[in-house]
């Protein structure tokens, strides 16, 4: 795992709509800042996830998250507790603690996602998403990877999603 190393970090303005783009299971995510940018302080991610989308059960061992619902509800688990977050809504995902999240509604959902320190999981995620013969991979492909990556990327898959 990279750690910070206190080097001064550059300004960055990023615009709308601006920012990388990785495809997980069922999101988009444009990555704001990312681990390179900050030295590893953490990332800022805008997720865009379609209805019916969401990641199996799972623990973090390297990460924490942090989500800020911006449109939409998210249903999440997070230390088994269901919570219905809407706009306006922040949820903490500590490392060591189950978690999963799911687009339950009819309509695209829209949430921020801050990652501390984040290397290990952008590297996970940019695997998972990684383009096949040039087009965003299907569903069943991202599935696949999750189950072979996570071991290597500090990740437990726990189970399906229970939303």
């Amino acid at each position: 795992m990279t750690t910070p190393s206190n080097r001064p970090l550059a300004p960055k303005h990023v615009a709308p709509g601006g920012g990388a783009i990785l495809h997980g299971p069922g999101d988009t995510s444009y990555v704001k800042l990312a681990a390179g940018e900050t030295d590893n302080r953490l990332s800022f991610t805008e997720y865009h996830v379609v209805p019916g989308a969401g990641p199996p059960l799972h623990v973090h061992t390297l990460e924490d998250e942090t989500f800020y619902i911006l449109e939409g509800t998210i249903s999440f688990h997070v230390g088994g507790n269901r919570i219905e977050a809407t706009p306006g809504t922040t949820l903490f995902g500590p490392r060591n603690v189950p978690h999963c999240f799911k687009n339950n509604t009819g309509r695209i959902a829209k949430m921020i996602l801050v990652v501390t320190p984040p290397k290990n999981f952008e590297d996970f995620y940019a695997a998972i998403g990684r383009p096949v013969n040039g087009q965003t991979p299907e569903l069943p492909i991202v599935i696949e990877r999750i189950g072979q990556l996570a071991p290597r990327h500090g990740l437990t898959i726990l189970g399906p999603n229970p939303l």
